[in-house]
């Protein structure tokens, strides 16, 4: 990830955490990075896009350092231990946003947010698992998808503590006890019989596909940058610059409407030196006329 990304990235969480996602503007974020609008755009299509960056930037934190303390020499109660502290810190580290995510239930769930969430949600089952087998021990096989439940009831009810609660709270000593009462559990869990097996829980364990929100458009954005430094002295700037903002936000949609880029475009028409940037338009949305 590029730095000026990233930039961004902090940027809007601090923003998000201080307004709420709904109340802040693409424009207060660019003014907060000390870039145009536009420069906004050559980097995050949308603020839905940017959202999804933030998700997928934090969901690549966790599973590297994941990844990280499964891979050391230690046991797998340690390795459990650390992982779960990790999670506890890392949404400490933002409670702000998760707190004002929780109160706004402002995450707009659009495609690729969704599997992108159903994804962390699988990715973390799996290394749960993992530890929980590797733990008990083949024993406990029939029983690991309850203990799974069990763990993570556990995990979000101190989480919801951790984050609610103004003294400060041991993370570490928490993960702990957290395991210490898994092990109590499963000094009686033989003489019960599973809930749950793995087809019950097979739906949240599938890894969905995921739409990465690929900027195939960002070629586009950076000609409408080339075209704002060339009509900077132009006498009539603002009346191109909202031709070019009209043409952006049409760009940026999903499903942009061609009419649309096709008026704003003839806009262009009458200045020379505009033309190769309308041709190179033009030409990626397939229009013959310019």
């Amino acid at each position: 990830m590029k730095e000026k990304e990233k930039m961004i990235i902090y940027s809007a969480l601090k923003l998000f955490a201080q307004k709420g996602y709904s109340s802040t503007s693409i424009q207060e974020i660019a003014n907060d990075c000390g870039i145009s609008k536009g420069a906004f755009y050559l980097y995050f299509k949308s603020k839905d896009s940017l959202l999804f960056a933030i998700l997928h930037y934090y969901y690549d934190e966790i599973i590297s350092m994941f990844e990280s303390i499964s891979q050391k020499d230690i046991s797998d109660r340690d390795k459990f231990v650390q992982q779960t502290t990790y999670l506890f810190d890392n949404a400490l580290k933002h409670k702000d946003f998760i707190i004002m995510q929780a109160r706004e239930q402002a995450i707009p769930l659009n495609e690729s947010i969704r599997a992108l969430m159903l994804q962390m949600q699988s990715d973390l089952h799996q290394y749960s698992l993992r530890c929980l087998y590797s733990i008990y021990g083949e024993k406990y096989k029939d029983f690991v998808f309850d203990l799974l439940i069990m763990y993570e009831g556990f995990t979000h009810s101190f989480l919801k503590l951790l984050i609610l609660d103004k003294n400060e709270i041991d993370t570490k000593n928490v993960a702990e006890y957290l395991l210490r009462r898994m092990d109590s559990i499963v000094k009686e869990i033989n003489q019960e019989v599973p809930l749950l097996t793995e087809n019950y829980l097979q739906r949240l364990l599938i890894k969905p596909k995921i739409n990465f929100m690929v900027k195939d458009t960002k070629i586009i954005l950076e000609i409408l940058e080339q075209i704002r430094v060339v009509i900077e002295d132009y006498p009539n700037k603002e009346e191109l610059e909202v031709t070019l903002e009209v043409l952006q936000a049409e760009i940026n949609k999903d499903h942009p409407r061609i009419p649309i880029i096709q008026g704003m475009l003839s806009n262009l028409s009458e200045y020379d030196q505009l033309k190769k940037y309308q041709k190179e338009i033009a030409s990626f949305y397939q229009l013959s006329q310019f």
